[in-house]
């Protein structure tokens, strides 16, 4: 899994998201335009069934997270948001999160 590009991490993340019932949101902008402050997460996702909202920054192994990205990694993180940056190496681990068994 390493050796994944952004996308295919993407692909495989929201496959597994559609697969365990989440409800999810990625927002694609190849103009570049944007309302509000940039950086926002790839991914936003909450599961009926589960107490906790992801906010995902997809990013290829060597993938550069921006100042911006993890001004708002941060300041989710700092409100029980599960936010975090999600590489290749983190799959598995990414995708057993999100197929868990439901609580």
């Amino acid at each position: 899994s390493r050796g994944m590009s952004e996308d295919e991490l993407l692909q495989g993340i929201t496959d597994a998201l559609i697969l365990g019932g989440w409800r999810w949101m990625h927002i694609i902008r190849s103009d570049r335009v944007t309302q509000g402050s940039i950086g926002f997460p790839d991914i936003i996702a909450v599961h009926p069934d589960r107490d906790v909202v992801l906010a995902w920054e997809m990013k290829a192994e060597k993938g550069h997270v921006t100042v911006d990205q993890w001004g708002w990694i941060l300041g989710m993180k700092e409100r029980s948001i599960d936010a975090r940056v999600v590489r290749p190496a983190d799959y598995d681990e990414a995708l057993a999160l999100i197929l868990a068994p439901r609580s």
